[in-house]
């Protein structure tokens, strides 16, 4: 009987020996997994935040370039409007054309009218001189030219393709004649000035100058100084007819020969006052007064000065009354070509005065 007990005692303490290595067993298996959670969360956040981040910042990065387009239209040029309301474009600009001695003054008029730089509006302007200028208008090649008035060749020329030019006057100038700096005559009169284009004087000395003969160089036939020539001194069939070396193709030519020839000395040319003020200047030459007036833009505006050149903007006289060229005339003709004429060493023609 007390073995018995003994032994059942011996199975419970074994019995319970092992239940509580189990539960230890168990305790410990839980643990484990539990810590083990940790890093499984850690996953997780990471594509949790990077799909969320980055396409939220793209789309608001891409509404930059749509600013730029809508920007452009706002900020570019515009052109000025026309009497009419009109505003001129590339696709309604006239072809255009004129002698060198005005091309800055419309270079200017049609940079404004488009609204783009000058340097952009000379892309649209060609200047063909005035006896190009007048033959493209004669043919039908340009629709206004900005020149002096035709020489009568050119206006029969016109006559002879059924042509009949039309004149507006936007411009007060002077023709001018030039010596060099060191000739010590400073004024002649007009009848001593028809002496020397005529021939009839031929030095210096007749004139209280030094004794060099008179060197007179004219232009080529057809151009705008040559004929000013014939129609401000002499016309053509009194005016003495040069030495093939005494006839210049150009205006810059003619300065340049006054400058050099044999030094200078003698030598005695004639130009458009703008010309020879603005556009090829030089320190070696200067303007002969006529009857005691030197040729300057107060002379000149003033009407004080002898030879007064207005220049025009000419078309053919059969243009209709609803083209756009006679907006354009109006508009040079008014306040902002006159505003743009002083801008650019131009002298504006007072249509006051008429």
């Amino acid at each position: 009987m007390k073995q018995s007990k003994l032994i059942l005692a011996i199975l419970v303490i074994l019995v319970v020996g092992v239940c509580c290595a189990c539960g230890k067993n168990t305790t410990n298996s839980e643990t484990t997994p539990t810590v083990q959670a940790t890093p499984t969360t850690e996953p997780s956040a990471e594509p949790t935040a990077t799909p969320t981040a980055e396409p939220t910042a793209e789309p608001t990065a891409t509404t930059a370039p749509t600013e730029a387009p809508t920007a452009t239209p706002t900020e570019a040029p515009k052109g000025a409007v026309l009497p009419s309301g009109k505003t001129l474009t590339v696709d309604t600009l006239p072809v255009v054309d004129g002698a060198l001695a005005l091309e800055p003054f419309y270079d200017a008029v049609f940079a404004e009218l488009l609204g783009v730089s000058v340097e952009d509006a000379k892309l649209f302007l060609p200047c063909n001189n005035t006896p190009g200028a007048y033959q493209n208008l004669t043919e039908g090649k340009s629709d206004m030219i900005f020149c002096a008035l035709p020489s009568d060749e050119q206006v029969a020329t016109a006559k002879a393709a059924g042509v009949e030019f039309e004149y507006h006057t936007i411009l007060s100038g002077g023709f001018v004649f030039f010596v060099n700096k060191d000739n010590p005559v400073d004024s002649i009169t007009q009848e001593q000035l028809k002496g020397i284009v005529s021939g009839k004087i031929k030095n210096w000395k007749e004139l209280g100058g030094d004794d060099e003969p008179i060197v007179l160089f004219q232009r080529n036939e057809g151009s705008g100084s040559q004929t000013g020539l014939y129609r401000y001194v002499l016309p053509k069939d009194q005016v003495m007819e040069p030495l093939l070396e005494l006839r210049v193709s150009d205006m810059q030519g003619a300065i340049d020969r006054v400058v050099d020839y044999d030094n200078g000395k003698g030598a005695i040319s004639f130009s458009y006052y703008y010309y020879v003020v603005n556009m090829h200047t030089s320190d070696q030459i200067k303007l002969l007064g006529i009857d005691g007036v030197i040729p300057s833009d107060e002379t000149i505006s003033k009407g004080q000065y002898p030879f007064l050149n207005f220049s025009q903007i000419v078309t053919r006289k059969d243009l209709p009354e609803d083209s756009i060229v006679r907006d354009i005339i109006a508009w040079v003709q008014g306040e902002n070509g006159a505003r743009i004429a002083r801008e650019n060493g131009y002298v504006p023609y007072d249509m006051k005065k008429d």
